[in-house]
């Protein structure tokens, strides 16, 4: 480690700045050389993969203070998140059957490496013959729900190895509830916050939604207002801008009609998205009884509410006929919507599609279909399974893209942050 610093000096000396405003941003303390700014560091060490990062903390006091900072994770959180290059974003897979185990690969690999996808093992906190009943992700953390009933939750970082198990909710007090898990970061209070909605429901769904909210820097569970008249998707809900998102069923007396609900993270409220536009829905009838029996009738839509990117998502499910998905493409501003791509439904496809990413002329979707990886080509219009020669034909029960990052899920960065002046960042060219 000790000559590794000097191997990035003689590296990135043709491209070392003396800029004389940087200059007075860097502390004394934070270099070994005066002619090596710290800007140019962050700048390169940002681009770097987390192992690589846990490895350099060993370099220097300063390296270990900075790549410990609250201010370095973000900053490389945002490269990572919005850096379009394949190589900086992983796909998550949960094998299908207990005991569960748990891989990752990038997502290139998984792109061009079809045949025989080789994929890392990753060591997990929980028992893994318990069953994850619920995954929600931000920022490179995962919120993981263990078990059916006596619900554990898990805060965990794939990529650095860390782990939290939150304190119980008492949520089981209820008889006969539904519990979803929304999952979210609260920036202006530099807050990770979990809510937690167990729904109580009778014949028609009409009880309402009892709600709680846990905040990571308080370690604590607080009750919230019920929302009344409504039944939350069994889905974890989609965080985005600030906001945990959720499709829900309300009950207005005469019949039970859909929406989107979101929920500020900082004001703790709720509001509501728009949908597409009734027309342009292709057979969507708002109105139409949750679980009905034509549920599953040739060609019914079914919608579910999901995240592409940096945009928020609708999944139109026309049963073992298409899939479309629609894109807001302006947070709930007026036509928001569009049909980004249209997924037919073959024979040798599950019938449950659930798209993880899409290329940005879309023209390639990664998708799983309930036990596979496939991608789809729209310019042969034709499905090919993701070979993963490590999973031994247990299948794929669950897939996710996610971005690395070094986020804590003991905050504990926190603390580090005060030891290390944040200089001004050069422009990110990602």
């Amino acid at each position: 480690m000790s000559q590794l610093y000097n191997t990035l000096q003689k590296i990135l000396k043709p491209i070392m700045s003396t800029n004389n405003e940087m200059k007075n941003t860097i502390p004394n303390d934070q270099t070994h050389n005066p002619s090596f700014p710290l800007e140019i560091i962050i700048e390169i060490l940002s681009r770097l993969p987390v192992k690589s990062l846990l490895k350099f903390k060993s370099v220097s006091k300063s390296w270990l203070s900075l790549i410990s900072s609250t201010y370095f994770s973000k900053s490389h959180l945002n490269i990572s998140s919005r850096n379009n290059k394949l190589s900086h974003k992983n796909l998550l897979l949960l094998s299908m059957y207990l005991p569960h185990t748990l891989y990752s690969c990038t997502l290139y690999s998984t792109l061009h490496e079809k045949s025989n996808l080789c994929v890392n093992k990753l060591s997990f906190p929980w028992n893994p013959s318990n069953i994850i009943a619920g995954v929600s992700l931000c920022n490179g953390l995962f919120l993981i729900c263990i078990g059916m009933y006596n619900n554990n939750l898990y805060l965990w970082n794939p990529s650095t190895r860390k782990n939290k198990i939150l304190p119980f909710s008492s949520c089981t007090k209820y008889s006969r509830c539904d519990v979803t898990y929304g999952f979210g970061y609260d920036e202006s209070n530099h807050d990770f916050k979990v809510v937690e909605i167990f729904g109580v429901y009778g014949v028609h769904y009409v009880y309402g939604a009892n709600i709680k909210i846990y905040s990571l820097r308080s370690n604590s569970w607080k009750n919230m207002k019920k929302y009344s008249n409504a039944l939350f998707s069994s889905d974890s809900g989609v965080f985005l801008d600030g906001c945990v998102h959720w499709a829900v069923a309300h009950n207005d007396g005469s019949c039970i009609y859909w929406d989107i609900v979101s929920l500020n993270l900082e004001n703790e409220k709720f509001g509501k998205l728009t949908l597409p536009s009734f027309d342009g829905f292709d057979g969507f009838d708002g109105s139409r009884l949750l679980r009905d029996s034509c549920d599953f009738e040739l060609g019914t839509m079914n919608w579910s509410l999901g995240k592409l990117g940096d945009f928020l998502c609708l999944f139109c499910d026309y049963y073992k006929v298409k899939l479309d998905v629609w894109i807001m493409k302006e947070y709930n501003a007026e036509g928001c919507w569009m049909k980004s791509v249209s997924l037919p439904c073959v024979k040798g496809v599950g019938p449950c599609i659930s798209p993880l990413w899409i290329s940005d002329i879309g023209d390639e979707v990664l998708l799983h279909d309930g036990t596979r990886v496939m991608v789809y080509d729209s310019r042969n219009d034709e499905y090919k399974r993701v070979e993963i020669c490590e999973m031994n034909g247990d299948g794929v029960g669950a897939a996710t893209v996610y971005a690395e990052s070094l986020v804590s899920p003991y905050l504990d960065s926190v603390s580090v942050q005060t030891s290390f002046h944040a200089p001004r960042l050069i422009p990110q060219d990602t």
